[in-house]
């Protein structure tokens, strides 16, 4: 059953405070417009009343969200174990959905259900709809964070490790366009603020793309993260962005965050020669009080001389027709604008297309760094869709830089890590090769937790329990509630030492995240190994 909260919209997406304080003296009528944008309520905290449940089920799970005052406490339960936890933040402006942030200590993670304001209901969030056992345990990367936050804080090494207050600001402010705004409040002057609008074209996208083109994979530089893009750079400057291939008539599937690939397909895009951006139609300081007009002087300003006799209702409404809404597979249950401009309604966007390779939506300048660049996307691409040829692609590209002796930690660890993925005999000498880079990436960058515990899975192949376990604690240490860490070391000692030494393990990390459904529901299935118990008995009970 499922019960919407029509309240909810209202309470939850009104502003953060924050944006446009500092530039609201002088531009009072830029930062009103700007506060009614989506951008500028990014991210707030919880508001108004709640009420609502909802079944999952494909898991058999079952949500309750209540409260008022300010407070939100989002409740699950499934076989016999429950969960429940306060709701930080809301995630997005709402105007397709709202999604929602735990905090348990300085780590921040995701809820696995959201609201879709469109259809006014609650519903599974994106990626979980499937889920056997969904839980409040999806890490909120820095980059997500980055891309709806202002200026989060996030701690080294780690996934989601957060400093207290885990963002500088909460919504987006305006520097996050016009740059560090410092040097401009000293010396106000055009010549002391970056006007994107007046960057070469590169640049000038650069500063929408930032967040509005997610591709299939962002990779960063050496030694950069997602907040050392500066408006005015480029945003190889930082990181590259990954897209799938299809060639030059589609874009592939519909997602929520290719609008910029989408409209770079478009005609209108193609033939203006860098002209057009995403500035040409929209204003981050402005929300259209009637967007049909607003949209519809947009395209007649190129448009008005060339719309034939045949035309039906020349400019009456251009959107409805030739930038249809349409949902995209990555959005749960929400409508997003097609931005590929149809020249008739009936075309298509190429969905359902599989991707012959991918490709930098910029290059670097720098080969080699193209190259690690390309070669750690289509690991982690292949990864996560299960694509062994993009895996092996990806290592032959990083092995090259490798024999040059021009490849970084990062890209080591990630070459060394797909070679113990690797189904060989140990003569083949992969083995020792995956732990000589691995074991570089950690000398080189101790203070990583992911490089200690793919070092652990490399120690665990040959053999070498004790010093897999030693690496794994040094990965807890540096991250302590990162549950891959656990998980491996539960297995060891399940193996090795039996149920009682994996139980310990677990309960290491729910002394940490005392709620957890899955780190519960192994200590109940351990402890019906060693004691023959009943299967949802004892979850609770921590080891004398």
């Amino acid at each position: 059953m499922l019960l919407a909260v029509p309240a909810l919209l209202a309470a939850a997406a009104a502003p953060a405070a924050g944006p446009g304080d500092l530039c609201r003296p002088c531009h009072a009528e830029a930062v009103a417009g700007y506060l009614e944008t989506g951008m500028a309520s990014s991210i707030s905290r919880p508001a108004g009343e709640w009420a609502a449940a909802l079944e999952h089920q494909h898991s058999g799970s079952r949500f309750a969200v209540e409260g008022g005052a300010g407070d939100m406490l989002q409740v699950v339960e499934r076989q016999g174990l429950a969960a429940a936890h306060d709701v930080e933040y809301v995630i997005g402006s709402g105007n397709a959905a709202l999604g929602f942030l735990i905090s348990v200590g300085d780590y921040v993670y995701q809820s696995p259900i959201a609201y879709y304001t469109q259809r006014a209901r609650w519903g599974m969030a994106p990626g979980y709809e499937l889920h056997p056992s969904p839980d409040f345990d999806r890490p909120v990367l820095h980059e997500c964070l980055w891309c709806h936050a202002g200026r989060p804080r996030p701690v080294g090494g780690t996934q989601n490790r957060y400093l207290d207050p885990p963002l500088e600001a909460e919504a987006i402010t305006c520097d996050r366009c016009h740059g560090d705004p410092r040097q401009h409040l000293a010396a106000p002057s055009a010549r002391t603020i970056v006007n994107p609008a007046a960057l070469p074209a590169a640049e000038r996208d650069s500063v929408c793309e930032q967040c509005h083109l997610g591709g299939e994979e962002r990779v960063l530089n050496p030694g950069r993260g997602f907040g050392d893009f500066v408006p005015g750079l480029l945003l190889e400057h930082a990181f590259t962005v990954f897209v799938s291939d299809f060639g030059t008539e589609s874009a592939g599937r519909f997602k929520v965050v290719s609008h910029v690939e989408q409209l770079a397909l478009s005609r209108c895009h193609s033939e203006s020669a860098g002209r057009m951006w995403c500035g040409t139609c929209h204003s981050p300081h402005e929300k259209p009080s009637d967007p049909q007009a607003h949209y519809r002087s947009r395209c007649l300003g190129c448009h008005a001389g060339s719309l034939g006799e045949s035309h039906a209702r020349p400019g009456a409404d251009c959107v409805s027709c030739h930038m249809v809404a349409k949902p995209s597979f990555d959005s749960g249950h929400s409508a997003f604008t097609d931005h590929r401009i149809a020249r008739f309604p009936q075309e298509g966007s190429g969905d359902g297309a599989e991707a012959a390779g991918l490709r930098a939506w910029r290059r670097p300048s720098d080969p080699r760094l193209a190259q690690r660049n390309l070669g750690l996307a289509y690991i982690r691409l292949g990864r996560r869709q299960g694509r062994t040829d993009f895996v092996d692609e990806g290592a032959s590209l990083l092995a090259s830089l490798a024999q040059r002796g021009s490849l970084d930690a990062v890209g080591m660890e990630a070459l060394g890590s797909t070679l113990v993925s690797k189904d060989a005999p140990a003569e083949a000498g992969l083995r020792a090769l995956a732990s000589e880079l691995i074991e570089a990436a950690s000398a080189a960058e101790p203070g990583r937790a992911a490089f200690h515990r793919s070092a652990a899975a490399s120690l665990w192949q040959a053999g070498d329990l004790g010093r897999a376990i030693a690496r794994l604690d040094a990965a807890i240490a540096l991250d302590p509630q990162n549950r891959a860490a656990y998980e491996v070391l539960a297995r060891i000692h399940q193996e090795n030492d039996g149920p009682p030494a994996a139980i310990e393990a677990w309960w290491r990390y729910l002394r940490l995240v005392p709620q957890s459904l899955r780190a519960r529901q192994a200590v109940s299935e351990l402890r019906a190994l060693s004691e023959g118990s009943d299967r949802s008995g004892g979850a609770d009970r921590e080891p004398e």
